[in-house]
């Protein structure tokens, strides 16, 4: 079960359907989605079970009911969410749950390394790069995730090759969320251990060897001038704002406050739904479109793992490095019932918080 599991794995977290959807057309894409899932539903039925993810579960049949009664732009794709959605947090909750870091880290990894090879073999005029991500900026989640789980390694030498690996699969995405985070979750660490310290030198020789090999890649040049600024002057903070995310924010805050208590439909937040961009916020989605009481159950679930993994902080920093990307990261992106790796990342944390803590909160 362990190479049915590592393939399982990779099909969700290195987003090979999507991929097969833009290469080769919508058949193909639906006909790997199905066999993903599929794939994932034996995997399910021949493993030994450990309780669900409760919270999760709750918080799933509490938006997809509420935003369902109060408005669907497609009944048929309604209910098929509804089902990807429910067989990725309980059956893709027992997949991770028997899944180690050093397992998961590797997934990872395969997944970021299609970045590189994105930027080396398949340049673009466009200059941002995403690998099987489609993305950049999804890219740039999963370079996080990566860069985050190599503070759980106990290998110092494989720890610091993982951190340069991802930090520059990273950077290739030109994610201005990626650039911050990345540098917030080294000053936290520097909090548990001082040695930590040094992954800032490992962040600028990944900058001065980004600089050395620029002319061999098509970069975007707008955001490679932004590393520049952050190398030279100091402007990352002034260049991240530029088009920040709160600006396409503040066009929802209305209707938000317009329907605060049910919201107003499945997928009303979504691109070309009510304007051209969507909120760019699964929170602020979670919110509008189903009201009050899935959004507390939404926040909930990543309070309780950010408190936890905080009370272990001195001991298993990385998991309270990896919760704070992942709170951090749905203020930019409004695909949580989408996005695999997030999802399945975020029932890892979970189940690990929970067997940390002894909490009994199945009973």
């Amino acid at each position: 079960m362990r190479i049915f599991k590592y393939i399982v794995l990779i099909l969700f977290v290195c987003n090979i359907a999507s991929i097969t959807l833009v290469n080769f057309g919508a058949s193909a894409g639906s006909l790997v989605s199905d066999i993903t899932f599929v794939l994932l539903l034996i995997y399910y039925f021949f493993s030994n079970k450990n309780r669900p993810a409760w919270p999760f579960i709750i918080f799933l049949v509490s938006y997809f009911i509420v935003s369902g009664l109060i408005g669907v732009p497609d009944e048929k794709y309604y209910f098929i969410d509804f089902f990807k959605y429910l067989v990725i947090i309980v059956c893709g909750g027992q997949l991770v749950y028997n899944t180690k870091i050093n397992e998961l880290l590797i997934i990872v990894a395969i997944g970021v390394s299609t970045i590189l090879f994105n930027a080396l073999f398949f340049p673009t005029d466009y200059g941002r790069y995403s690998g099987f991500y489609l993305n950049p900026n999804e890219a740039g989640f999963a370079a996080l995730i990566g860069f985050a789980l190599c503070f759980g390694v106990s290998n110092q030498k494989w720890k610091l090759i993982g951190q340069f690996f991802f930090t520059f699969c990273g950077i290739l995405t030109f994610s201005r969320t990626f650039l911050l985070l990345w540098f917030i979750l080294i000053i936290v660490s520097i909090f548990q251990n001082r040695k930590n310290l040094k992954i800032l030198g490992i962040g600028f020789g990944t900058l001065i060897f980004l600089f050395s090999v620029s002319e061999l890649l098509k970069l975007n040049s707008d955001r490679f001038s932004m590393i520049d600024n952050l190398v030279n002057q100091g402007r990352l903070v002034e260049s991240a704002n530029k088009n920040a995310r709160t600006e396409t924010w503040s066009l929802y805050y209305d209707l938000i406050t317009d329907a605060p208590i049910f919201g107003h439909g499945y997928q009303s937040f979504m691109s070309d739904m009510i304007y051209e961009d969507g909120v760019h916020n699964n929170y602020l989605r979670v919110l509008g479109e189903s009201g009050l009481i899935p959004f507390l159950m939404f926040i909930g679930i990543y309070l309780y793992i950010l408190f936890k993994s905080f009370k272990v902080f001195y001991s298993e920093g990385y998991l309270f490095l990896l919760t704070l990307s992942l709170v951090a990261l749905h203020t930019t992106t409004h695909n949580f019932d989408t996005l695999h790796h997030i999802t399945l990342v975020s029932l890892w944390l979970y189940f690990k918080v929970v067997e940390m803590s002894n909490d009994n909160i199945y009973d």
